[in-house]
């Protein structure tokens, strides 16, 4: 068998091959393109060739490719790769080396991430342009709030309705010229974020309509398109979590724990996986909490835990159990029950 490591790059791809023995039988540098990578395989037989791979931006582009060519390539994940994220002699040649040799080593497989279906690739990529889309919205919307308290003017909610309110609020008699056409620039770039979330939108309700059965996560309280489409793309397909609570933990939803000796200590939540998916569950929590069709089990469970850990921890808690509750309906296809969250024992 052949081991293949290739430290990819946006123009270029470093790899290095070696055999059962760890011998070296090739390498090099080849173009970060379909060409180059069926370069670096198609000097053995398919059959014989592994290859590993770390995440990053053109990762699934080279997925994609090895897969068209017969190979299954191995994605390891970066973060978790500690050979080659802790290593002080950082080279692209000792990268591909050290993914070469951990694959052959089976070491490789222990932090590998599951390639996700075009579907969920697509889907995240649109969660994701929205969230940049309403993260540049935000940046000038607080610049003008700036510039205004820069010389005493507070902005009131009623100047976002309309151009004309925001033009009315340009005459304040406070606001010099030079610092209008500032705070125009400002919104000029405000409002034409508003119009492409609003596009976006469009387009979340209209891509889950290739997500048919994930639709009845929509009557979970919280879940709207967003949130649907964001669990959806991120559990993909439910058979890649055994259990609910994998799916939780993949969150980084769920405590850190420190176990050493007699003593077990938890601590805030671990932070881990895709922060979008995170702040659309806790967001999803705070408005089930205002839903009347949050279940009176799972209201009463989530207000005995803010009353002992505050609300914020109760809060994060209760985006834990919805992203359960959504496992299980996509594994069972169960719709949502009046009765879940009664024993307190979903997450």
């Amino acid at each position: 068998m052949i081991y293949v490591g290739m430290d990819l790059h946006q123009k270029t791809t470093t790899w290095l091959a070696i055999d059962d023995a760890g011998a070296r039988v090739g390498g090099g540098v080849v173009a970060s393109t379909e060409r180059g990578w069926g370069e670096v395989v198609s000097a053995w037989p398919v059959a014989e060739v592994r290859v590993a791979v770390e995440t990053g931006t053109v990762t699934w582009w080279v997925v994609s490719v090895l897969r068209e060519l017969g190979i299954e390539p191995t994605v390891v994940d970066a973060r978790r790769f500690k050979l080659i994220a802790q290593s002080r002699k950082k080279s692209d040649r000792r990268d591909a080396r050290t993914l070469a040799e951990a694959l052959r080593a089976g070491l490789a497989e222990q932090c590998t991430v599951v390639v996700p279906s075009e579907r969920a690739r697509r889907g995240r990529a649109l969660l994701q342009a929205r969230q940049t889309i309403v993260r540049q919205g935000t940046g000038s919307r607080n610049a003008i709030k700036g510039l205004l308290r820069s010389i005493g003017v507070a902005a009131r909610r009623t100047v976002w309705s309309s151009p004309a309110a925001f033009e009315d609020l340009l005459r304040h008699p406070a606001i010099p010229a030079w610092l209008a056409t500032l705070l125009r620039s400002h919104y000029a770039v405000w409002s034409a974020t508003q119009e492409q979330r609003h596009a976006l939108d469009e387009q979340i309700e209209e891509e889950l309509g290739c997500w048919p059965d994930a639709t009845h996560l929509l009557e979970i309280p919280g879940f709207g398109p967003l949130v649907t489409l964001a669990v959806a793309s991120a559990i993909d397909s439910p058979k890649r979590f055994r259990r609910g609570r994998q799916a939780a933990s993949y969150t980084g939803l769920v405590p850190t724990v420190r176990d050493s000796g007699e003593s077990t200590r938890r601590g805030g939540i671990t932070h881990e996986g895709r922060s979008l998916l995170r702040h659309a569950l806790i967001q999803a929590a705070h408005s089930a909490l205002r839903s009347r069709s949050l279940t009176p089990g799972l209201r009463a469970w989530t207000h005995r835990l803010a009353a002992r850990r505050g609300r914020q921890i109760a809060v994060a808690a209760l985006g834990r159990k919805l992203m359960v509750l959504s496992h299980h309906m996509l594994s069972t296809g169960v719709v949502y029950q009046s009765n879940y969250g009664a024993a307190s024992k979903a997450a």
